[in-house]
């Protein structure tokens, strides 16, 4: 199938498409017209790209588990681990940007109060 159909069954831009090519996460095959020609199995793999890259995962930590998605050894418990460490650290995030957020009212409330001393 050709890039424009691929992109149609996965709901993937043909820019994102070329960008999975370039990384040598998905391949292609080109027809003498220069045209991509992408295997009925690329519909499977592209899904699993985008909807990894769509709960956080980066291309660099989806190329790491991809060929073993591929070849089907990935298996559903690796995966739930690796689901697991991606909340982890979502959790990290949330309490480090939380920790900011109270330094940042803090702030305020201390510029607030040091304007009533001035006044």
């Amino acid at each position: 199938m050709r890039s424009s159909e691929l992109s149609e069954q996965t709901g993937v831009s043909t820019h994102r498409l070329r960008r999975y090519e370039t990384l040598g996460l998905i391949r292609s095959e080109r027809q003498a017209n220069g045209y991509r020609v992408y295997t009925a199995s690329t519909v499977r793999e592209v899904v699993f790209i985008d909807k990894s890259t769509a709960i956080g995962f980066s291309l660099g930590e989806v190329a790491e588990v991809l060929p073993r998605y591929r070849t089907g050894s990935l298996t559903p418990d690796e995966m739930i681990a690796g689901l697991q460490r991606k909340i982890q650290e979502l959790d990290e995030q949330i309490a480090a940007k939380n920790e900011q957020r109270k330094m940042l009212v803090d702030h305020i409330a201390w510029f607030k109060n040091r304007k009533r001393t001035t006044q």
